[in-house]
């Protein structure tokens, strides 16, 4: 492939193995020329017009390699990418898995933050155990958060950054004499403690 700002572009996608066939590919590539990943496996297959024969690339008898020489022509491709936001947390309700809500920060959803400003997505997630509607979250550089969950919404109700940053990523809370705490883990500054003090 070529695009049109240089010499080449480069498409990945997987070779046989254990999840490698029809499963999600990630990738991590340095260079000056784009590269994209592909997956399934058979949609790279198919770019040459070749079959994949999914069974056969999970037993390991599959062609571990496109059938095609180098070279070769395929399909002609069209890559776009376009700003959506980031970093939601979704509420579902739990019997019937329906989608109640949905919240991210509102930095997520402003292209300015798409790159440069850290991580603005949440890795984890803690319940408090006396309020059952109250969660706290870890939300790498957006800081520490806590949700009320009400009439089927979440709704932020705190929130903390410290001066210069945060890069939260773990969250548990516990409680000690009597009092609920939450601890949070910042991957560059060590350990917090927090006390909600909201109704």
């Amino acid at each position: 492939m070529r695009h049109e700002h240089g010499d080449g572009t480069v498409l990945v996608f997987n070779r046989t193995g254990t999840d490698a066939c029809d499963g999600a590919l990630g990738m991590s590539v340095e260079g000056d020329i784009p590269a994209f990943g592909v997956a399934p496996r058979g949609q790279g297959f198919a770019i040459f017009n070749q079959p994949c024969d999914n069974d056969a690339c999970l037993a390991g008898t599959g062609p571990e390699r496109l059938p095609v020489p180098l070279g070769t022509t395929g399909d002609t491709l069209t890559f776009s990418s376009y700003f959506d936001g980031w970093g939601y947390v979704h509420l579902y309700d739990r019997k019937t898995m329906a989608e109640l809500d949905t919240y991210a920060v509102p930095e997520a959803h402003d292209p300015a933050y798409a790159t440069g400003k850290g991580d603005l997505s949440v890795h984890e997630v803690a319940t408090s155990a006396k309020q059952a509607d109250l969660a706290c979250f870890s939300y790498y550089a957006a800081g520490f958060r806590v949700m009320r969950i009400a009439d089927g919404e979440i709704q932020e109700v705190g929130h903390f950054v410290d001066e210069g940053g945060n890069n939260f990523w773990g969250v548990e809370v516990f409680e000690h004499n009597g009092q609920e705490y939450v601890a949070a883990g910042d991957r560059d500054r060590g350990l917090y403690i927090f006390r909600y003090t909201g109704t």
